[in-house]
């Protein structure tokens, strides 16, 4: 009997509008009033989160920054695994030396190593990918106003910056260079101890390799005292792997990569057509069988 139900958010629970449908939202409701935890599992950090659940009034968990972090119904960390200090130096190294901006998501907020100018042009990368029937001179506009551009904090000094306290979660950046994030993430993966993966072919997600969805997802459910087989998880891309890799009640959007849908029990509908929505009420209709990867035509 499943008792915990975990979901992606981008290409999985938002649909194309990055939202979620409002039938999805029922789902969810249906879920919890029949004794069913829901939480997010995303690789999105805390503040980029927190509004769209408000916004629909959600009250639940969330795995973060790809399991660098795990957060109660209130928002409160309940749990985290920062990347170490001089590996993290490594990294921003690694960046620079290679001219590609990123994010750094840490307890104190999401800094970055870049200019603004920088920082600018790779948040109109992110939005491209979000958004990719805009142009990048569009997409640069849209950038300017993003809240998390907005807040975006800068490292004059990484001496500084380390000194005083922060906890590196995860680093992510997008380029619209894809064989640039290729060579980047090959470089990252010569460095012991780090997960390297991705949500789009143009981005690159660095966290601790301890600090992976499935990993934390894991250890959190056994606190609530709960049995792997009692968790489902619904995701699409390679960040979803570790979920898929240790929790059997898999479902994979029908949207997901190759790769998702070959470690997966279950598949769904699309994101954009109520995928995550349909896949809760199979479980709520003891239905779930009809969405085995056997019916389903890959």
């Amino acid at each position: 009997m499943i008792k915990l139900i975990a979901s992606d958010m981008d290409g999985t629970l938002l649909n194309d509008k990055h939202d979620i449908d409002k039938e999805t939202i029922e789902a969810i409701k249906r879920a919890e009033d029949k004794g069913i935890v829901f939480a997010i599992s995303t690789g999105r950090e805390y503040d980029s989160v927190k509004g769209v659940l408000e916004k629909h009034k959600i009250r639940c968990q969330c795995v973060l920054s790809n399991g660098a972090e795990y957060r109660d119904e209130d928002g409160n960390v309940i749990d985290y695994v920062n990347i170490d200090e001089n590996i993290a130096k490594d990294i921003m190294y690694i960046l620079d030396e290679n001219k590609l901006s990123g994010r750094i998501f840490t307890n104190k907020g999401v800094y970055t190593t870049s200019t603004r100018e920088e920082a600018l042009k790779e948040t109109a990368y992110r939005t491209k990918t979000f958004n990719p029937h805009l142009t990048i001179e569009e997409a640069t506009e849209v950038a300017k106003n993003e809240q998390f551009f907005k807040t975006l904090k800068f490292v004059n000094s990484v001496e500084e910056f380390f000194n005083e306290g922060i906890e590196v979660r995860k680093f992510v950046a997008f380029n619209d260079d894809v064989e640039l994030i290729n060579r980047v993430k090959k470089s990252m993966k010569k460095i012991n101890g780090l997960a390297v993966s991705s949500s789009f072919e143009d981005n690159i997600e660095i966290t601790d390799e301890q600090a992976q969805k499935g990993i934390i997802l894991e250890k959190v459910s056994k606190k609530m005292g709960l049995k792997n087989e009692e968790v489902m998880i619904i995701g699409d891309s390679f960040n979803d792997s570790s979920m898929f890799e240790i929790f059997e009640e898999s479902v994979a959007m029908k949207n997901a990569i190759p790769e998702i849908k070959k470690m997966a029990k279950y598949i769904t509908d699309y994101n954009y057509k109520l995928g995550v929505c349909k896949a809760i009420d199979a479980v709520l209709d003891n239905e779930l069988h009809k969405m085995k990867v056997d019916n389903y035509n890959r």
